[in-house]
């Protein structure tokens, strides 16, 4: 991941486009959307710009091909059963009564023999139900795995799928490439407008032929989607793992509510003794964290009525926690004293057990090149495992210091079942004492 302290901002459009952590996004080119006998075609919607455009996508994937660029080729289906009301409004809207890209249909097929080779490995097929690619489909894990920084979005409707999809990329903190001739719609002041609007906010809209005359000064070389180069890139070892310039150190829940004598959990009656015990060896972390410039960031739960559904209080076996424990605004939400945020540290709030659902945590850790989280806190059997479990199928790397975990005391043997399962399968759970020495020695070499 590009390292963003010593980029020289803005980049160069060749410095976006190196192949070797780009790749090619194809949208809906499929007959409803681009041939004449399509949907579209047959409703006397305008189809004089797909020729050109189907023309410059093609030199780009020939070229892709040609440089072993990864190829996303997304298609989009729209049966009944993924159809909601406010969907079938949108459709309604413009007058789009026909069904349009019904899977097995001859207008879900791509047009004019374009779509993915399946002979290929750098080439993937996926299918889509809302206007963007990162709606319920794989494309994220496809190019995170692949340590894509760049996406190059093209196809049809300019300011409909290729917007949509080129917003949600650069949201997720892509770099956003949309050549002007690659994409098309069915009318020119809609595709003016989109693209004035890309390139104002979000990315850069060349021609094809000027990314073209960039692809053509590079050879075919290993790519990150070949298997060599990502078995090159494991981190084997806890030194290179838990490196603290790729590192943070995330503290879940570690609150007065959870943890404090005066606390709710303790005043309803729970065992909080190891909450308190996690305490000295989550702050030495802590400390050497802040000594080594490690991002660190505090994960607080945050159990408001507003925020809860009746699934989600109906869960909790205590019923009565679900509603009286971290409270919006209250003492009992807030941090630990010892583990107290400092200035400029964040916070995360979360709703759910994972610190990953419905916050802002992922943004923060992509923002900030991190490839590896070190995850200490309460509880090792819900939000410490749900957090570690979500990291990992997120392509994290996770450490999990045992002293630094904790369960109430009615979960002990759940804690040590959780532990056993984290290093299993999700995490490297290791002493607070081998995490320090592989601090220590990244500090060294550094040095």
């Amino acid at each position: 991941m590009r390292n963003v302290e010593r980029a020289q901002f803005p980049l160069s459009l060749r410095e976006k486009v190196d192949p070797a952590h780009s790749a090619l996004v194809v949208i809906d080119l499929q007959n409803d959307f681009c041939h004449r006998d399509g949907v579209f075609g047959r409703l006397g919607a305008s189809l004089e710009t797909m020729p050109r455009m189907l023309k410059s996508v093609g030199s780009l994937v020939a070229e892709a091909r040609r440089l072993d660029i990864m190829i996303v080729w997304v298609r989009a289906t729209y049966d009944p059963v993924v159809r909601s009301p406010a969907f079938e409004d949108s459709l309604s809207g413009p007058g789009l009564t026909a069904d349009v890209c019904l899977e097995g249909t001859w207008g879900a097929e791509w047009v004019d023999g374009f779509g993915p080779d399946p002979d290929a490995g750098n080439e993937v097929c996926l299918t889509k139900h809302r206007f963007s690619a990162f709606w319920d489909t794989a494309i994220d894990l496809y190019l995170r795995s692949n340590r894509i920084e760049t996406v190059l979005v093209t196809g049809v409707v300019t300011s409909g799928c290729v917007e949509s999809t080129a917003r949600d990329a650069f949201f997720r903190n892509y770099f956003v490439v949309m050549p002007s001739d690659t994409c098309a719609s069915y009318s020119q002041e809609r595709h003016d407008a989109s693209l004035r609007k890309m390139a104002h906010s979000m990315g850069e809209v060349p021609t094809s032929e000027q990314v073209l005359s960039i692809w053509r000064e590079f050879e075919p070389a290993p790519r990150n989607w070949h298997l060599r180069s990502k078995r090159a890139s494991i981190k084997r070892d806890l030194d290179e793992v838990a490196d603290p310039r790729h590192t943070a150190f995330v503290i879940v829940d570690m609150q007065n509510d959870f943890c404090h004598p005066d606390g709710g959990m303790a005043q309803l009656g729970a065992d909080i003794s190891a909450n308190v015990r996690a305490i000295p060896a989550i702050r030495e972390l802590l400390d050497r964290a802040r000594q080594t410039g490690i991002l660190v960031v505090h994960v607080h739960a945050n159990y408001g009525p507003l925020s809860a559904s009746s699934v989600w209080i109906g869960s909790d076996t205590e019923a009565s926690v679900a509603l009286e424990i971290c409270q919006p605004g209250t003492w009992g939400a807030q941090s630990l004293a010892e583990l107290a945020p400092g200035r400029d540290e964040p916070i995360v709030v979360k709703h759910r057990y994972s610190a990953f659902v419905d916050t802002r945590l992922e943004t923060l850790l992509r923002s900030n090149g991190i490839e590896t989280l070190v995850v200490t806190g309460t509880a090792t059997t819900a939000c410490v495992e749900s957090t570690v479990r979500d990291a990992m199928m997120r392509d994290y790397d996770v450490v999990v210091p045992r002293e630094a975990v904790a369960a109430r005391g009615s979960m002990k043997r759940l804690h040590e079942t959780s532990l056993e399962a984290m290093d299993l399968y999700f995490a490297r759970v290791v002493s607070g004492e081998q995490l320090a020495a592989a601090w220590a020695a990244c500090a060294s070499v550094a040095g």
